[in-house]
């Protein structure tokens, strides 16, 4: 594996490639969680590109999979975060990325829900079906810090778009930035498509 999102090498420690002079670099190990190459979560990397969060910021991963969206916002803006997910092998993988990026102590990770999470939060990040997403809208608005904090959420396709960025308008967000990536990739819900979109989102007050 090795990709691009702008200035950022994201490899896996398998690969040949390296990074170019100047690049920055996160090596991600899969380890039986959810694929870091994953198109939905090339979007969410771009969207998490293209928003202004502003530095020291406090991040909320959830669902973390292999820790990618988490680690790339802490690595890029001397953050904090925190990353949760119910599969015991994706806190695993995480954990073992963050100390092979030497980013252990910024990303803490627990196995569990978002329901277990009480704290505010300027960032979240939420790559999951879409399905999971229904039962998330509270949670986003419950956790978000208050006067503009950003929400990132990809895992669904194109033709399920349109209800999730209701809902999310539901619950006092706004799109900022939307990012589609066409490709073929195993399905995370049953609605087919091969266009998987993310949203960068802020919160206003309701």
């Amino acid at each position: 594996m090795f990709y691009r999102i702008g200035n950022l090498a994201i490899r896996s420690p398998l690969s040949i490639r390296r990074p170019r002079r100047g690049e920055e670099c996160l090596v991600i190990k899969t380890s039986g969680s959810f694929p870091p190459a994953h198109p939905s979560t090339k979007a969410a990397l771009t969207v998490l590109k293209r928003l202004k969060i502003k530095k020291e910021a406090k991040i909320l991963d959830i669902g973390c999979g292999s820790g990618i969206l988490g680690l790339t916002a802490v690595f890029n803006n001397n953050a904090m975060a925190i990353g949760c997910d119910v599969n015991p092998a994706s806190i695993r993988a995480s954990m073992e990325n963050a100390l092979f990026n030497q980013l252990q102590n910024r990303f803490h990770l627990f196995c569990g829900s978002a329901n277990a999470v009480s704290e505010h939060f300027d960032l979240i990040l939420a790559n999951l079906p879409a399905s999971v997403h229904m039962q998330m809208f509270h949670h986003y608005r419950r956790l978000i810090l208050m006067n503009h904090g950003l929400l990132v959420v990809s895992g669904f396709y194109d033709v399920q778009e349109a209800y999730v960025e209701k809902e999310l308008a539901r619950k006092g967000f706004d799109v900022l930035e939307r990012v589609e990536v066409n490709a073929s990739a195993p399905a995370l819900t049953s609605e087919c498509s091969c266009t998987w979109v993310s949203l960068g989102l802020k919160n206003r007050d309701l």
